[in-house]
């Protein structure tokens, strides 16, 4: 087995909506940041969603984390809400925050590169 030269020592786990997901690997290519990619279908409103597996060193966590929720962004959606107050359903839009960036970090014990 070779060393690998990588020193990963925090596991940045990011779960975006699919349509930041594109820019997201994009700016992480950019920055030549090894990452994997997964599917994932979660929330309340059950969107589809991407979660990044992010390697890197204790160094450029904060960088990491920066560039992640720069390219993120939350904004405003609508849902189908219904009054109950009223003699028959009525379906109105509600407003809603969706997007955004949501990040756990772990320690990494032990890693090795085949």
């Amino acid at each position: 087995m070779e060393k690998s030269d990588t020193e990963v020592s925090k596991l940045i786990i990011a779960v975006v909506q699919s349509q930041d997901s594109d820019m997201v690997e994009m700016t992480l290519d950019q920055v030549k940041i090894p990452y994997v990619k997964l599917p994932s279908t979660g929330g309340f409103l059950l969107e589809k969603n991407t979660t990044f597996l992010v390697a890197c060193d204790y160094k450029r966590e904060c960088n990491v984390m920066e560039l992640l929720g720069a390219t993120a962004k939350k904004r405003v959606s609508y849902v189908a809400a219904t009054m109950d107050s009223t003699p028959f359903p009525i379906i109105v839009p509600a407003e809603t925050m969706v997007g955004g960036v949501t990040i756990f970090t772990l320690d990494v014990e032990h890693f090795e590169e085949y």
